[in-house]
């Protein structure tokens, strides 16, 4: 009980780690996002926390300290992207589609703090980031052919998903 005890709280705090990584770079790279949000961590952070507990005291002082430190401490990391889904307000500004309707870009304005936002949904809960932009004040939207879309003078390939220029 004592080391299946200890892999299910190692794994479980590799799983959450992974998370928190997956939503901070996914936005920052336009890679898409393949977890769900950063909410449903939460019951694996405290079911983390369970398991470490039951770690025996006596035998594992050393062991049962580090795998209750490790998931409290991606609780503390967790509570930022939990901050930032829960307080963030977004409103659609336009759905675009591209020419040969291969491709539908929504654009949204997102709040806390105030940046556009361009984003192409995939399958269930997927999504990918393809353009952010801060202190903006006007949206222009514009395809350039039926794979790059123009927003606001910047171009992006959505083959690619990356900036041209």
């Amino acid at each position: 009980m004592n080391k299946r005890t200890r892999i299910v709280s190692w794994s479980l705090s590799a799983i959450v780690l992974i998370w928190i990584i997956e939503f901070y770079f996914a936005s920052l790279f336009a890679y898409w996002r393949v977890l769900p949000s950063v909410l449903f961590a939460w019951p694996i952070i405290i079911f983390n926390i369970y398991c470490a507990l039951k770690i025996p005291v006596d035998k594992s002082k050393f062991y049962r300290w580090l795998s209750l430190t490790t998931p409290i401490l991606l609780a503390v990391i967790l509570i930022i992207p939990t901050i930032q889904v829960l307080l963030a307000k977004e409103e659609k500004v336009m759905t675009t589609s591209s020419p040969d309707a291969s491709y539908t870009v929504d654009i949204y304005e997102k709040s806390n703090p105030k940046v556009l936002v361009a984003e192409r949904k995939g399958p269930l809960w997927f999504k990918q980031h393809l353009y952010v932009e801060r202190n903006f004040d006007h949206v222009t939207v514009e395809w350039v052919t039926s794979h790059q879309l123009q927003i606001n003078q910047h171009i992006i390939d959505l083959r690619k998903a990356g900036h041209i220029q």
